[in-house]
């Protein structure tokens, strides 16, 4: 990199030029970097910024020129074969195509702002035979865009670049995440649009016009829904705390309480309840909230689905989200916020007595289980406490975070199955009207 910029303080427009056409023709070269930099020259006017997004811009359009006439004469043979020389392997190619079916031409508007994405997006314009128009125009545009804004960036922060480009790209790749999940929202909705309409008109008329039955099931979705909405009030909260350092008593008084009344006799009983959340552990639950499952054979499939969905969710996001705090605001949060053990224990082991409550008529049986279950919680707490010497706010935002996600899982399982027993409902209707008849 400073190689580049002292040959850009030497030859300038030149050099912005080619780095920019060279970088299109997959050639790793960190540009964003250089190009607020070139904003920042623009700001000390040693370099004009009209001049410079057009150099830019021109080079990143000779590459991207470049690039799709290479991916369209050589076509998929090729990159099949050799591309794995150049990172673009049969599995990449495969998945841009897919991206490409799925969101078409508009992706060339917004690809350059994604590294790894922008370098291939012209290639796979090419092998899937793009037309040459519909390739220009929206990937020329896209590449002005990209060019523009980090130019513009540069210019604007003048000497304070240096200072604020870790936080603006910090917000950069947030705002990608958040971006790729609305993309992602947008594309189930709109792949899923009639049942989705369906779904939701059923629900308004089992709410306002008919199915006066199925009172209990109202019921308990209207709790997992109030859980929910009660849960992520309680997670922003304890966030806006956590960012203010206000559970600094809060984590003194729990460890002052747990090490006064647990000595080190406890050490090997503490073991025994922190080896709860081992994966082995977690595995033999899953295996047993599964039997649960069958054994119950109601609705068995949406609740195994749900289940496979709650375990990946809880996995990711127990990974994902220590991650987003520690990568946004570094030393001020503690690199177990929110602790990950936690997380994954009160899901697994969550949705396994959720499972036994669910279809048991016993309700003494499951104000015991329920409890059990907020004791052993409890226990685990106290135990990565003693052992390890985890801040309980850390344990408890787990428990939070993970109470969000479980409680929108248990929602939505019992929203599917509402939805389920409206149509298989209607369908009984329609027979006995044809047997009537």
């Amino acid at each position: 990199m400073n190689e580049i910029i002292h040959l850009l303080n030497e030859y300038g427009y030149i050099i912005l030029f080619l780095s920019l056409m060279l970088e299109l023709i997959i050639v790793p070269i960190p540009n964003e970097a250089l190009m607020s930099y070139v904003g920042v020259l623009c700001f000390h006017g040693k370099m004009n910024i009209v001049l410079s997004i057009i150099s830019a811009g021109l080079g990143g359009i000779v590459g991207v020129t470049i690039s799709y006439w290479l991916g369209y004469k050589l076509g998929t043979p090729f990159f099949r074969k050799f591309g794995r020389y150049i990172h673009m392997g049969p599995e990449k190619i495969e998945k841009m195509s897919k991206w490409y079916e799925k969101y078409g031409k508009v992706l060339l508007l917004v690809s350059y702002f994604i590294p790894g994405i922008r370098h291939f997006a012209s290639i796979i314009s090419g092998i899937i035979k793009l037309p040459y128009r519909s390739f220009a125009f929206f990937s020329y545009i896209g590449v002005f865009l990209w060019i523009g804004t980090f130019i513009w960036l540069g210019q604007i922060m003048g000497p304070k670049w240096d200072i604020y480009q870790v936080e603006i790209k910090k917000w950069l790749v947030l705002g990608s995440i958040l971006l790729g999940i609305i993309v992602l929202t947008l594309f189930v909705v709109r792949t899923n649009k009639e049942i989705i309409k369906e779904s939701l008109l059923l629900i308004f008329e089992s709410s306002f016009k008919r199915f006066k039955s199925f009172m209990k099931l109202k019921l308990i979705i209207l709790t997992c829904l109030i859980f929910f909405v009660t849960f992520y009030i309680l997670m922003i909260g304890l966030i806006q705390d956590k960012i203010s350092n206000e559970f600094n008593k809060f984590n003194s008084v729990f460890k002052t309480i747990v090490f006064n009344l647990f000595n080190q006799n406890w050490h090997g009983s503490m073991n025994f309840i922190y080896s709860l959340s081992t994966w082995k552990v977690l595995l033999v639950v899953s295996l047993a909230t599964i039997l649960v499952i069958l054994i119950n054979n109601k609705n068995k499939w949406l609740e195994l689905l749900f289940f496979i969905a709650s375990l990946a969710g809880i996995v990711i996001l127990s990974v994902g989200i220590p991650w987003i705090f520690n990568f946004m605001l570094g030393s001020n949060v503690s690199k177990n916020f929110p602790n990950e053990k936690s997380m994954l224990i009160l899901t697994v082991l969550g949705y396994f007595i959720i499972m036994l409550i669910r279809h048991n008529k016993a309700y003494l049986l499951n104000i015991v289980m329920f409890f059990c279950f907020i004791f052993v919680v409890l226990l685990f707490s106290i135990s990565s406490v003693y052992l390890h010497h985890l801040l309980p706010s850390d344990i408890a935002a787990g428990f939070v975070f993970s109470s969000v996600w479980l409680s929108g899982i248990i929602f939505s399982l019992e929203l599917f199955r509402f939805v389920s027993l409206l149509k298989e409902n209607i369908r009984e209707e329609k027979l006995l009207k044809k047997q009537v008849e």
